[in-house]
């Protein structure tokens, strides 16, 4: 399971009134707080950078709540992804970083390559 996203791909990130991010959080565990900050601060926060989603959330691996989050989300449609950014962020220092663009993204309804099955 990936939580990169193709940015060619017919996703686009979401955001999530109350009243829909409310369903979504009752779907994730309660032993798993860490995966529950994240979700609520993607549906407000979207395309967010790394580095403010770890200070927001308080982790340090992003990736590894996304993947608990995703395995409850799927089924309901969304998921936690990230892509990179057409222009790569800078630091402090005027360097390109890695960092990635994270939020909370519909699925579509029908698989690409549907019509070819």
């Amino acid at each position: 399971m990936s939580n990169r996203v193709n940015q060619s791909a017919p996703m686009a990130v979401a955001i999530f009134t109350p009243e829909e991010l409310a369903p979504l959080i009752k779907a994730l565990p309660d032993s798993k707080p860490a995966t529950k900050r994240l979700v609520e601060f993607l549906s407000t926060n979207p395309n967010a950078p790394t580095a403010n989603v770890c200070k927001a959330v308080a982790v340090s691996n992003i990736s590894q709540e996304a993947n608990s989050a995703n395995k409850r989300l799927f089924a309901r449609g969304v998921m936690v992804g990230c892509c990179k950014p057409v222009i790569p962020l800078r630091n402090r220092f005027d360097q390109e970083t890695a960092q990635h663009l994270w939020g909370l993204y519909k699925l579509p309804k029908e698989a690409a390559n549907d019509s070819e099955f």
